[in-house]
C-alpha cells in the first residue's frame, strides 16, 4: 500500500522528564512545526515525514519516564478550532523540507 504524500496536521504534545532530554525533543519538533503552547506543536506531516519524526523522536526520549502524545486533525477539525487571548502563530509549511 502506497504511503500517502498529502500532509496531514498534527497535533504533537510531550511530557519529557529531563531537561537534556527535552531541550532535544524541542529541537526536533520545532525543526518541522510550530511551537502552539510549551508543550505542544502542530506540525503539518506526510505518513512518511511522521513516521521519520517517530524513529527520530523515539531515539530521544526514555519511554520509562517520557510520554509523547500524537493526535491527527482533519480539515474538519480544523475549520471548528476556536482560539480566544493573543494571536497564535500561524503554521509555515515549508516546501521540499526534509526530516533528518
Amino acid at each position: 500500500m502506497p504511503i500517502s504524500s498529502t500532509p496531514t496536521r498534527w497535533h504533537i504534545a510531550y511530557d519529557i522528564a529531563h531537561p537534556r532530554r527535552l531541550r532535544r525533543v524541542e529541537r526536533a519538533l520545532s525543526a518541522v512545526g510550530e511551537r502552539l503552547h510549551y508543550s505542544l506543536f502542530v506540525c503539518e506531516l506526510t505518513a512518511s515525514e511522521l513516521e521519520a519524526l517517530q524513529r527520530r523522536l523515539v531515539r530521544l526520549i526514555e519511554p520509562t519516564e517520557d510520554i509523547l502524545r500524537y493526535t491527527p486533525l482533519c480539515a474538519g477539525d480544523a475549520q471548528r478550532i476556536r482560539h480566544l487571548g493573543r494571536p497564535a502563530p500561524e503554521l509555515v509549511v515549508q516546501a521540499n523540507a526534509w526530516i533528518v
